[in-house]
């Protein structure tokens, strides 16, 4: 059972979609309603994969953390926290490192209670890129608290997972490569960047226009022209919450021709 979880993990670290199928196959052994993958970034909202889960419980559980990943609901969090500032390399289980009060007024506990959900169990993975991957599983109330045999055995799994978390983040950094590498192709400049402005990824024909495009603080990208920088800092900002592409003018100096910066949303890779 565990070679043929095992593979799974792996394939769904390549194949984003079969991440449900796995989570749920992990969940079964031990004792879990539900699991999940969570990519933790400061540079973009979070995104995350929820394990299948039954139709009975499926819709209401759905919709929790697909309002929990369109949110900022984390930040407010002292589970979430918690988690993400100890990084645990092991699975533990959460309630042990909060007190009863910060479980009772936690807002995201207090939702997943309200729909069933007690304890959980979570692990960490950091990522060279910065993000911070986690894995949670959580139970039914019911069901009380994960027995030291449960911990245990997806403990076993732990590597696994930080393995495919580890894949799954360096293939969308690679994807993001090849999609300005392919721009280069074709002659156009081009780079990839994360929602807070920071540059992933930029081409050769980008970097060799460096009195057009130019390098701030944290890594990320300003226009040589005021009036079109303030447009390109605001699109930034506003892409954020509401991506559109959107067309900046870049009027012609005595050095350079006058060009146009287009801003293209891209589809975030679900983990």
């Amino acid at each position: 059972m565990f070679d043929d979880l095992t593979d799974k993990i792996y394939e769904a670290a390549f194949v984003p979609e079969l991440w449900g199928d796995t989570l749920q196959a992990a969940g079964r052994l031990s004792g879990s309603a539900t699991g999940a993958i969570l990519l933790f970034s400061a540079d973009s909202p979070v995104r995350g994969k929820l394990s299948d889960i039954s139709p009975v419980h499926g819709n209401s559980l759905q919709s929790l953390f697909d309002e929990f990943v369109a949110s900022d609901a984390w930040k407010f969090s002292d589970a979430i926290q918690r988690m993400c500032s100890m990084q645990p390399a092991s699975f533990v289980q959460v309630e042990d490192f909060l007190t009863a009060e910060e479980v009772e007024r936690d807002p995201v506990r207090t939702q997943l209670r309200a729909a069933g959900i007690g304890s959980h169990l979570c692990s960490a993975v950091a990522m060279p890129s910065g993000e911070l991957v986690t894995f949670v599983f959580q139970r039914w109330i019911k069901d009380g608290t994960y027995d030291r045999a449960s911990v245990d055995r997806l403990g076993q799994l732990r590597p696994h997972f930080a393995r495919a978390g580890m894949i799954s983040a360096r293939l969308g950094l690679e994807q993001a490569k090849a999609t300005v590498s392919a721009l280069e192709t074709i002659g156009l400049p081009a780079a990839v960047m994360a929602a807070s402005g920071r540059v992933l990824t930029a081409n050769s024909l980008l970097e060799e226009m460096p009195e057009m495009f130019l390098p701030t603080a944290y890594g990320g990208m300003a226009i040589a022209s005021a009036s079109a920088n303030a447009l390109f800092q605001q699109a930034i900002v506003e892409n954020r919450h509401n991506s559109a592409v959107r067309s900046i003018p870049v009027a012609a100096s005595e050095s350079r021709p006058a060009l146009i910066i287009h801003l293209l949303p891209a589809a975030a890779r679900r983990t």
